[in-house]
């Protein structure tokens, strides 16, 4: 055979094959082998070393449709970050893409832009699972009777069992929903409302040794918003099934769908952080500082709030003494 007009550089190879381009990015299970046929003028072999790259263009499955490297959902092109991540991993080579393409299914019906984009930062940082029907598994730290650790009286519980305090009973087996507009879509209010789910540290942490950490699973679809504080290890959520008591193996799931990602928000904060010199004379304010004087700022100029939020301080005078000011900031929270 002819030579193959190709172009090779140290992170990908072109190959114009039968007059169309493929290129194998330097992560494509074929690009060592297509590199290797090319400096060793086998040219016959790159036929079956691209094929990969047709199938990325044939892809089919249910809704999803690829072409030239395009996805396409009914027809409507799709664009983001979950989309190179399909792309991606079909040149890679993907053989069960069920997961993926289950989940990108379900994401359509998700009502907000803001909230597709920031679920999938969410799982690509933190290498969540995904189940075969598209549905997500992540984290939950509750009480030791498994209510949540905080309630909030404004928030229309659709589905679960709430107490006076407004908690929320996470027993394993029990769908916990709540008003979509009663969970706080806004990525920048760390310390606010909804039902939330986090990755296993996050999760780990907030139940502690005595409390119970839980596997649960949400759709896609319910997603709202991912706080930017705690390393974008928690979302709020609308609705999630409670699957499992893991507090006895306190083991995190090893099989993601994908491997991790940093976050995509991008912002010039974002980069001020990455860009922080210890050197530097600029005063360095931690997030968690910030937010824990927020929340005392908000009580001392909202003292009702305090009470209504804690009425254990009315209980007994002598449990004063006893009294976390940390768990403040997260009365805000339906956890």
């Amino acid at each position: 055979m002819n030579q193959v007009p190709y172009q090779l550089t140290e992170n990908s190879l072109t190959i114009f094959w039968e007059g169309k381009p493929y290129t194998l990015r330097k992560d494509h299970v074929n690009f060592n082998l297509a590199k290797k046929a090319i400096l060793e003028a086998r040219y016959d072999d790159l036929g079956d070393l691209i094929d990969i790259a047709k199938a990325v263009e044939n892809f089919v499955e249910g809704d999803i449709e690829v072409k030239d490297e395009v996805v396409y959902y009914k027809g409507h092109r799709l664009h983001g970050v979950v989309v190179d991540k399909l792309i991606e991993m079909l040149r890679a080579g993907m053989k069960d893409s069920a997961p993926l393409t289950n989940f990108i299914t379900r994401l359509q019906a998700n009502p907000s832009a803001n909230s597709v984009n920031e679920l999938y930062s969410f799982m690509s940082y933190k290498s969540l699972a995904s189940t075969p029907e598209g549905k997500v598994l992540g984290y939950k730290g509750v009480q030791s009777d498994y209510w949540s650790t905080t309630g909030n009286a404004d928030t229309i519980v659709l589905q679960g069992k709430t107490n006076d305090r407004h908690q929320i009973l996470n027993e394993v087996g029990a769908t916990i929903e709540v008003a979509r507009r009663c969970v706080d879509d806004n990525k920048d209010n760390h310390c606010s409302f909804g039902l939330h789910v986090g990755s296993y540290d996050y999760a780990n942490s907030w139940a502690g040794e005595g409390g119970k950490l839980l596997l649960v699973e949400f759709d896609p679809a319910d997603a709202v918003s991912v706080p930017t504080d705690c390393d974008f290890q928690k979302l709020r959520v609308s609705k999630y099934k409670v699957i499992s008591d893991i507090s006895d193996t306190r083991k995190e799931l090893n099989k993601p769908v994908y491997e991790a990602n940093k976050p995509i928000y991008g912002s010039d904060e974002d980069e001020d952080f990455e860009d922080y010199d210890e050197d530097d004379d600029t005063d360095y304010v931690d997030e968690e500082d910030d937010m824990e004087e927020r929340v005392v700022n908000h009580y001392l100029n909202n003292p009702k709030d305090l009470l209504h939020n804690n009425p254990h301080l009315l209980d007994d005078e002598d449990e004063d003494d006893d009294y976390d000011m940390d768990q403040t900031d997260n009365n805000f929270l339906n956890n």
